[in-house]
């Protein structure tokens, strides 16, 4: 699960309370999300078992937060990065073994991580699509080649006080903002950040 929220259920009440705090029918919602009804009720009755994509999630949000809006509720919006971030940001270094980052993908179920060098800079991003593709390949490298040589460009990088506003369409294209002051990075922001502020 990405860092910010703690489950997949906190995901599905949250959900079911914007929608339902907005008055939206699950109907009305999955017409505007281009879903089915079905799926909208699953996402809040058993989502663990619906499995539904990031980018599935991430529409079914952005909707909600949008209808929200036309209803006169934007102030989520109008937060700063500072104030809906995940603080605690799980990261790997350059030097780190293809292995360790595959630990880390195993074990909480991040699509990417940021690559921090020893002094929190943000450096690159791996994807566990690419790690995993590597593993299965060629499994004997995992433990002897390391994160620097497999690393994609960095997350998008902005400053604590940027709107949410602002963030939300580079959540469109990214899975994650990285929140940077000084130059290091000092939080996260997802779509999951986002929904808990809601």
């Amino acid at each position: 699960m990405p860092e910010g929220i703690d489950s997949l259920d906190q995901v599905s009440h949250r959900i079911r309370l914007m929608r339902k705090s907005g008055r939206i029918s699950q109907s009305r919602l999955a017409h505007a999300c281009g879903l089915s009804q079905s799926t909208i009720a699953r996402m809040e009755r058993d989502i663990k078992r619906l499995n539904p994509s990031y980018s599935t999630v991430y529409l079914v949000v952005e909707t909600l937060i949008g209808m929200g809006r036309k209803a006169g509720d934007g102030e989520i919006l109008r937060k700063r990065a500072y104030e809906v971030m995940h603080r605690k940001i799980a990261y790997v270094g350059p030097r780190d073994t293809i292995a360790n980052a595959i630990s880390l993908f195993t074990d909480h179920g991040f699509q990417q991580l940021p690559v921090l060098d020893p002094d929190k800079k943000v450096v690159g991003t791996v994807y566990e699509k690419d790690l995993l593709s590597i593993a299965t390949q060629s499994p004997e490298m995992i433990r002897r080649r390391i994160v620097a040589s497999v690393m994609k460009a960095p997350l998008p990088q902005i400053d604590k006080e940027t709107e949410i506003m602002k963030v939300k369409p580079m959540l469109e294209s990214w899975d994650a903002v990285i929140v940077s002051e000084k130059g290091k990075a000092i939080g996260i922001v997802t779509i999951y950040d986002i929904l808990k502020n809601v």
